[in-house]
């Protein structure tokens, strides 16, 4: 009798008024049923609060996800999960761990990963998403029999979705098969014919099997969809050079480092475009650049990983900063900058790294603004007041504050020479010119040493 009535009364108390439960429970006339519906009350408010509790926790998680505060977002997502009431929703304890799953991906924690995106499909064994997600992760392992099993299983639950066949084509032209890539590329493409990704990799297997025309058809076809990718336009560009034609080769990779000017395999075929032109300086120029970027690949790689680790660390950004300069990103190095200096304003470094930014972009005036920032934070930064002589010199109106600037800057590095060499610059524009020959003497002695 009971394990009939209690849903019921259960279901009651769930849309009775809050202000009519001590009426309801009053009202009961026998001791036993008054003691099961004060069980029963207890019982469902105990759970209603501990769902509202568990939701608050899935909430802050996505909140936290979504601002990249990928640790603070694991955190919530396994409050929400010891938080749930007994009958939770299997849908709901699917997505939670989903959620656990991609914030430790975004971590780059993979065999993690791999853990709760098996415990999602545990509570939902129907998800063809969480299927592709637990493909991606072990795709990131180098564990390609494993995705493309699950890979197969998210396409034959939802055999409408083209994802999953594109995925599977990644991993065939990882280990080199190619007719089985092109198949599951070209499949993905019947299923969607706005699938650009689909499309860069059909041409990347026709590259390789060296059918440029089919090739140049599928990075066409990519472009034509997405006229600003950069992987499509840079496939381009290597069909042109294979085929020989060098000024539509290097008008694309020109085009790649317009849109992206860090994209470091661009820099070596417009280098070898060059070769094939007999252009050596030329060649040699791009191909500085090329080892640039190439040594600070994993530099990069690194720093991102660390500002994900850490996104409350101001010198994570800031030395993410410094090597988006070093690869001539501006936008991103001082995007990165302003973020550090938010976190810290007091800190020198970002904000003369900021003005360094700002200068080499030939904005004088944010340059100075953000090198005196970085002097009232550290007054003994000598580098700073040097370039902010530099930059007052170059607005020409300003040598009086340029030479105080540049005064400082020696005075408290004496053995820069390039210092001196600045000081002796704002002398010669202020006629000063015994003045000036002093200090190219301290700079040419200090060069010698």
């Amino acid at each position: 009798m009971l394990s009939i009535s209690l849903p019921r009364v259960k279901t009651l108390f769930l849309w009775f008024p809050i202000a009519n439960r001590q009426l309801l429970i009053a009202n009961c006339q026998s001791p036993m049923l008054r003691y099961i519906t004060m069980f029963l009350l207890c019982s469902v408010l105990g759970n209603t609060a501990l769902a509202n509790v568990a939701n608050e926790h899935y909430q802050r998680g996505i909140a936290s996800y979504e601002a990249g505060r990928y640790q603070k977002a694991l955190t919530a997502f396994e409050e929400a999960v010891r938080s749930r009431t007994a009958d939770s929703d299997a849908d709901w304890l699917a997505e939670v761990h989903y959620r656990i799953a991609s914030a430790h991906h975004a971590l780059e924690a993979f065999e993690k990963a791999v853990s709760a995106y098996k415990k999602a499909i545990a509570h939902n064994p129907s998800s063809a998403i969480i299927y592709n997600a637990l493909g991606i992760t072990y795709s990131e392992l180098k564990q390609y029999e494993a995705a493309l099993r699950v890979y197969r299983k998210a396409c034959q639950l939802s055999d409408k979705t083209a994802e999953p066949h594109y995925n599977i084509g990644l991993v065939y032209l990882k280990q080199g098969m190619l007719a089985r890539a092109a198949e599951a590329f070209k499949h993905a493409i019947a299923i969607d014919a706005k699938w650009t990704a689909a499309y860069i990799g059909l041409g990347e297997v026709s590259l390789k099997q060296g059918q440029t025309t089919q090739a140049e058809q599928a990075y066409r076809a990519a472009v034509q969809l997405t006229p600003n990718g950069t992987e499509a336009i840079y496939g381009l560009g290597r069909v042109y050079a294979k085929s020989g034609r060098y000024d539509a080769a290097m008008t694309a990779f020109e085009k790649v480092i317009e849109i992206q000017i860090d994209r470091t395999a661009a820099y070596y075929q417009i280098a070898q475009v060059h070769i094939k032109r007999g252009q050596k300086e030329k060649a040699a120029a791009a191909m500085t650049f090329f080892k640039i970027l190439r040594a600070t690949d994993p530099l990069l790689q690194k720093a991102q990983k660390w500002v994900k680790m850490r996104p409350d660390d101001p010198k994570g950004y800031n030395n993410l900063g410094i090597i988006y300069l070093t690869r001539r990103r501006y936008d991103k190095a001082i995007e990165n900058y302003k973020h550090a200096i938010s976190l810290a304003p007091a800190l020198a470094s970002p904000h003369y790294n900021l003005g360094h930014a700002y200068h080499k972009q030939g904005k004088i005036k944010l340059a100075i603004s953000a090198y005196q920032k970085a002097i009232d934070a550290d007054a003994t930064l000598a580098i700073a007041h040097n370039n902010i002589a530099v930059c007052y010199t170059e607005l020409m109106g300003h040598l009086s504050k340029a030479l105080k600037h540049a005064q400082t800057a020696t005075r408290l590095a004496p053995a820069e020479a390039n210092y001196w060499d600045t000081l002796a610059t704002i002398y010669t524009h202020l006629a000063l010119n015994s003045e000036a020959q002093q200090a190219r003497e301290r700079r040419d002695a200090l060069q010698k040493k």
